[in-house]
């Protein structure tokens, strides 16, 4: 049986707090379609959606309750009301699926989130028993960056359930896993590179076991670590003879009492993360129903925001990036640097998680969290809050969380790539304003 890889520390219990009922396109395939429509599901759907307990009944659908999904043969979505929501949520935000049919009979789409899947089976692994399927959260979802509810590792056989569906719906062949493109990683490599990156990230500071881990440190570390191991010389290795140089650089890269000297990223690390940026900020205006309804409105809003973010013009659609990066990232708030651990950890856990090469998918990983800091505290600063706290932070995971959904295998995920800078855009973080002289000197 392939061995299913999850989480540590990871928590997941629906709160149905329903926000992925609001921001989400529900793909369902022609046969649950079909099922759904037997079963009557055109009389709970909603298509106005007055969002209060006062209406606690659907008023049933005008049209049918599923379209197609241009481009996608096979697969349609459920039509979204008036509000932008689901049409089968209630006002409570529960499913109405859920409640009539049961839990089982919802689509395969919503059973699934804020769960992914994906299997590899290693440079040198042979047959399906060999294959790892990796279990990834989506940091769009407030209960993953809460880490709330039951263990991961808790609910092995219900994942292992739904893997079975997702499976035989959508099937996937086990893949390669590559370090760079080109150079495939052997499962021992794969397992010391998850290994030492989640090591390097919780490494004590020197003199100080019992602070926080400096997180800011100890990402350079990490990122001179990987410059390193992709080093051409190095990935012409033999598999055996790289894993002994990543047990042999990595050992000592840990016990090595001072983390590399702070460098400033490159200037085109700045202006592709400013890209990515845009990318994050755009999406949120276009999940804006209002904004989204008035097209040459919208046109002209992100225009202002391309302009805005590349520092070239006002404020717009709620965003003040020159007020937001003046605001510091307290990461000697014990809540704070819990959330940004907790995305870091989870992410270099399920390394393999998709279809990018590792090193495109830890960069990401980390454009993600830089990207939300950014959106913390846009969020702050609206506010009026001095610094970006966890409350804030959270928001704006949630936002980059939205955009980590590119099919790693479609032109966003290919432009998201880019932007994301690759081992550089490591030197990024945190990409706000220095923190207070205690902090910087390391007293946090």
């Amino acid at each position: 049986m392939s061995a299913l890889l999850l989480s540590s520390e990871q928590r997941f219990t629906c709160a149905q707090c329903g926000r992925c009922c609001h921001r989400t396109t529900v793909p369902i395939s022609s046969g649950e379609a079909d099922a759904l429509r037997r079963a009557g599901a055109a009389k709970w759907f909603d298509e106005v959606g007055a969002g209060d307990a006062s209406r606690p009944t659907a008023d049933g659908a005008k049209a049918d309750p599923f379209e197609a999904i241009p481009r996608h043969p096979g697969l349609l979505r459920i039509r979204k009301r008036l509000d932008g929501a689901c049409g089968f949520l209630t006002a409570e935000g529960r499913c109405r699926i859920h409640e009539v049919l049961g839990a089982d009979r919802k689509p395969l789409a919503c059973r699934m989130f804020p769960f992914s899947f994906h299997t590899i089976r290693g440079a040198e692994a042979s047959g399906r028993e060999n294959d790892e399927i990796i279990v990834s959260t989506s940091f769009a979802c407030p209960t993953v960056i809460a880490n709330e509810g039951a263990a991961m590792t808790a609910q092995r056989g219900q994942l292992r359930t739904l893997h079975t569906a997702w499976d035989h719906a959508f099937p996937e062949a086990a893949s390669d896993v590559q370090f760079v493109r080109g150079h495939a990683l052997s499962r021992a490599a794969l397992a010391r590179l998850r290994t030492f990156l989640t090591l390097m990230l919780d490494r004590p500071r020197a003199g100080d076991p019992d602070a926080l881990p400096d997180l800011r440190a100890n990402l350079r570390r990490i990122a001179a670590l990987l410059e390193d191991w992709t080093r051409p010389r190095v990935m012409r290795l033999e598999p055996d003879a790289l894993v002994e140089y990543m047990d042999l650089t990595g050992n000592y890269a840990l016990s090595a009492d001072n983390p590399p000297p702070q460098r400033d990223p490159s200037r085109v690390a700045r202006l592709l993360f400013r890209g990515f940026l845009f990318a994050v900020a755009s999406l949120q205006v276009r999940l804006d129903r209002a904004a989204a309804a008035a097209k040459p409105a919208l046109v002209l809003t992100l225009a202002r925001l391309l302009a805005h973010v590349h520092g070239a013009g006002p404020a717009v659609a709620g965003f003040n990036l020159r007020r937001a990066m003046r605001l510091p990232l307290r990461l000697d708030d014990p809540a704070v640097h819990a959330i940004v651990h907790h995305h870091l950890q989870t992410g270099f856990e399920a390394l393999g998680a998709t279809r990018r090469p590792l090193l495109d998918e830890i960069a990401l990983r980390v454009a993600s969290l830089n990207a939300g800091i950014v959106m913390g505290a846009t969020h702050a600063a609206r506010t009026g809050k001095p610094a970006v706290d966890a409350d804030s932070l959270a928001e704006g995971l949630l936002a980059s969380g939205d955009l980590s959904h590119a099919d790693a295998g479609g032109r966003l995920s290919a432009l998201l790539t880019t932007l994301a800078a690759g081992i550089e855009g490591l030197y990024l973080f945190p990409p706000l304003a220095p923190p207070p002289t205690a902090e910087r000197a390391g007293r946090t």
